[in-house]
């Protein structure tokens, strides 16, 4: 995959968000906490934090054009979290994403920005340009998800040196509340970061479909569709089609995965026959919502990494 070619050194896209700056005022410590079991019991303006999920990352470095090394970090299955910081007019002020191996933070009240990218999709940046986040927006009345959300970062663009990854988070499913029969299809969608063989780097986005024929032989038979990327530094924002950066793959789930017995994970391809891993975990009291984390790579730098969720 060879995209067309952008400097690394630049400024992220400012187009992206004209219109959908946040508002209604920023927040810190004297707001309300609230830790994290439902979207529909988050009242605003509040802190929002949500602790269980799991996590996957990676480090690069780079040049002054383009992205040089990749090293993948462990996957982290118990990340610190997402903390959100909401206005009264559910706008978003402030986000925090901390792993194992990474954090960042948009800060409006620092000089970010964060705005929408759509009805449902926050992207932010900081003051410097280095870092950004992509995001499901959970409160947003265009997801009909209740227990979990998902984003996307990158840190450290034009310093040489930083992380690209994703995390999914929200209310655990007890494995016990696993079903055991039937079948279900779920549906959501991901965002990524991906570098192509070129070494540079791209937001991507598409459709999931997850499908679980019987729930008790425990396969999860995942295809991705709808797939588009944008640079995150042109002028000019546009999504682009490309149906090879789809994806597809099986994934399973045992009594137990290092020690947590709520984690599905497995093998995928995309179209430009680059491969790797996705996983991921349930949430809601039943099973009813899914999220994860899925990184590939082809011969050379290249690299897709990013976060998903989906209901069914």
């Amino acid at each position: 995959m060879k995209h067309k070619k952008i400097a690394f050194l630049s400024l992220p896209i400012i187009a992206l968000l004209s219109g959908c700056g946040g508002g209604g005022g920023g927040g810190g410590s004297s707001l309300t906490q609230i830790t994290f079991t439902d979207i529909d019991s988050v009242t605003v303006p509040s802190v929002v934090n949500i602790n269980s999920g799991i996590a996957r990352d990676f480090s690069y470095t780079a040049s002054s054009t383009a992205v040089t090394s990749v090293f993948t970090n462990p996957t982290d299955t118990d990340p610190s979290g997402v903390a959100l910081t909401y206005n009264s007019d559910t706008t978003l002020n402030k986000v925090a994403i901390t792993t194992d191996n990474s954090s960042v933070t948009i800060n409006e009240s620092s000089g970010g920005n964060i705005g929408n990218l759509g009805n449902d999709i926050v992207y932010g940046y900081d003051s410097a340009g280095e870092d950004f986040i992509l995001a499901a927006n959970p409160v947003s009345s265009n997801i009909d998800w209740n227990y979990q959300t998902f984003g996307i970062w990158e840190t450290g663009r034009g310093t040489g040196s930083g992380t690209a990854g994703g995390i999914s988070v929200g209310a655990l499913t007890d494995p016990s509340n696993i079903p055991t029969s039937g079948s279900a299809t779920f549906s959501g969608y991901y965002g990524g970061v991906l570098v192509d063989t070129t070494g540079n780097d791209f937001i991507t986005k598409g459709s999931l479909t997850a499908t679980i024929a019987d729930w008790s032989a425990r396969s999860i038979a995942i295809q991705t569709s709808n797939d588009q990327y944008v640079s995150p530094v042109s002028s000019t924002p546009s999504w682009t089609s490309d149906s090879n950066q789809a994806m597809s793959g099986t994934l399973t789930y045992s009594s137990s995965y290092n020690g947590d017995n709520n984690v599905f994970a497995g093998q995928i391809t995309d179209g430009n026959g680059w491969s790797g891993n996705m996983s991921g975990k349930f949430y809601g009291p039943n099973a009813e919502e899914m999220g994860g984390v899925f990184s590939i790579y082809g011969s050379g730098v290249e690299t897709h990494g990013g976060a998903f969720g989906a209901k069914r």
